[in-house]
């Protein structure tokens, strides 16, 4: 089995676990640097890398791969992530917003195994909500890259986001990111198998790996991702054997997460805009139908949604809406992937018992949505009007690019859907699927409307194909919130800033930068590799 850090001996790797293939691997690394220092002399086990003053940014230093995301507070921090190929001693972001106030930070620089590239963050803070801010990256004191951003909203008023899964890279992908680009939302939610470096998706031995892909992919999305908050969880396809982290070593490495983590889940968030609460969930660490990864928070993770939850329908919050999204979806009648059991049974509880009103989900690579449910059981036959505090609308966004499925697409039989479980797939019936439904690639965009004078909040859903036809509408609403736009926003059980301690691979991601600190994250070796200082 191959991996970015080296070889594992077939018969070993198959019994494996992720954290198990990466400790082995981290070991044995260590060992042959030891091996190859003392063979070398004392000097042999400095690499001078580590020590030695990085070349200076030159006038062909391209900044590429711009990628942002929110932090803690999305109305006050955002992050901006970019790439760069060559040496550079300091990398700082500068932001000005429209009435000449200027935030500037220092970024952290990341390298990852099995690329030569420099990927940096670097979190803004202390800016003004609802603001467009204009942003430069500078290298060494060079400006590089100009582009701009808006900040979420002070309070509940009307917005909108977009959301997709399985994106890949090519033609039809770039094409559906340029359609999500037309309909200018303020934030997108990337549902997992962002690039598909791991092409087999199995986190496992016999995964094709081709850590290159990251770079096509991040480039294809830089003039949206450059400009708009792009919050990612991860799917199957991020479980890339080798890696620590069970595997999310190089997803963490490139992508920031953002909002509010759990301390031991850093792979999950949650943020608020406006009136909407966000929950984004790993829902490998329950899946039956990919179980590398399955039970891998032990249980760490189920406890912190249930806190957030808890909080976000609690008295006062002033949220309407929440909206949860993640890979793998609990309904779909796809002849490929199906309905994910794992989810249905740790988590579908807890939707309907703190009422969510909208889950997205990605792996099955088509749209389809249903109608409200409960426990399983449909509440409303209307599909166009919904109350969602009758029930929850899960809808399938699978079509961000990636090639199709199974062929047909759909099970072909009526009302019938496979489940994951324990033991292999079941066939069950169902009456929750909507005609709606279609193989088509396919962007989900949603218009938040915040209540007034009385009014219902509404959430307006809408899938546009790539050609920029619309295929379904919906309208979500529900009974406004009580207690006022409460504005605080939560932290359950971490923050942004999260110190992770994971299956003895003992990592620091995303530690917010302070002024005057070196361009420097100190790692466990092959997450995140360090970095010259100038």
């Amino acid at each position: 089995m191959i991996t970015p850090y080296g070889e594992i001996p077939d018969r070993l790797a198959k019994d494996m676990s992720l954290a198990e293939q990466h400790e082995w691997l981290r070991h044995r690394v260590a060992r042959r640097t030891v091996i190859k220092g003392l063979a070398a002399g004392t000097a042999g086990l400095v690499m001078p890398s580590l020590w030695m003053r990085p070349a200076m940014a030159d006038d062909a230093t391209i900044v590429r791969g711009r990628h942002l995301a929110y932090g803690t507070d999305p109305r006050t921090e955002m992050i901006v992530g970019f790439a760069v190929d060559s040496s550079f001693a300091t990398a700082r972001v500068k932001a000005t917003a429209s009435g000449g106030s200027t935030v500037s930070e220092d970024a952290a620089v990341n390298m990852v195994r099995g690329s030569a590239a420099r990927y940096c963050h670097a979190t803004l803070s202390g800016l003004a909500a609802g603001t467009t801010y204009g942003y430069k990256v500078l290298l060494d004191g060079q400006v590089k890259s100009a582009g701009s951003f808006t900040t979420a909203p002070r309070g509940p008023t009307p917005f909108r986001f977009t959301a997709f899964g399985d994106q890949a890279t090519g033609a039809v992908s770039t094409q559906m990111a340029s359609r999500m680009d037309t309909l200018n939302p303020l934030l997108h939610l990337m549902c997992g198998d962002l690039c598909y470096a791991d092409s087999t998706g199995k986190g496992g031995p016999g995964d094709a790996f081709k850590p290159a892909r990251w770079d096509t992919w991040l480039n294809m999305n830089d003039a949206v991702a450059g400009r708009l908050a792009w919050m990612s969880v991860p799917g199957n396809h991020e479980m890339e054997p080798g890696y620590p982290l069970h595997g999310y070593g190089g997803f963490l490495g490139r992508v920031w997460p953002g909002g509010s983590s759990p301390l031991s889940v850093p792979v999950a968030t949650t943020f608020r805009i406006g009136s909407v609460g966000f929950v984004g969930l790993d829902s490998n660490d329950v899946s039956y139908e990919i179980p590398a990864n399955r039970g891998w928070t032990a249980g760490a993770q189920t406890t912190w949604l249930e806190a957030t939850l808890s909080q976000m329908r609690a008295p006062g919050s002033g949220l309407d809406f929440v909206v949860v999204f993640m890979h793998h979806g609990p309904y779909s009648t796809s002849n490929s992937h199906a309905s994910e059991g794992g989810v249905r049974e740790a988590w579908v509880p807890l939707f309907d018992r703190y009422n969510v009103d909208l889950v997205i989900s990605g792996h099955n690579h088509l749209y389809e949505r249903t109608l409200p449910l409960r426990g399983g059981q449909v509440t409303s036959q209307s599909s166009s009007t919904v109350d969602s505090s009758q029930g929850t609308t899960y809808v399938t966004a699978g079509g961000g690019g990636a090639a199709f499925g199974a062929d047909p697409l759909f099970i072909p039989y009526t009302d019938k859907t496979r489940v994951n479980v324990e033991g292999g797939p079941t066939v069950e019936t169902e009456q929750w699927s909507i005609g709606t439904k279609t193989g088509d690639h396919a962007v989900l965009c949603v218009d938040v409307t915040p209540s007034s004078a009385g009014t219902r909040p509404t959430m307006t859903l809408r899938a546009i194909d790539a050609a920029g036809t619309q295929v379904d509408q919906a309208v979500l609403s529900r009974p406004a919130a009580a207690g006022g736009p409460g504005q605080a926003p939560w932290l359950v059980g971490g923050s942004a800033a999260t110190a992770v301690a994971i299956g003895g691979a003992a990592a620091v991601i995303g530690i917010r930068r302070r002024r005057g600190q070196p361009a420097v994250v100190p790692t466990e070796s092959g997450l995140l590799s360090p970095v010259e200082k100038g």
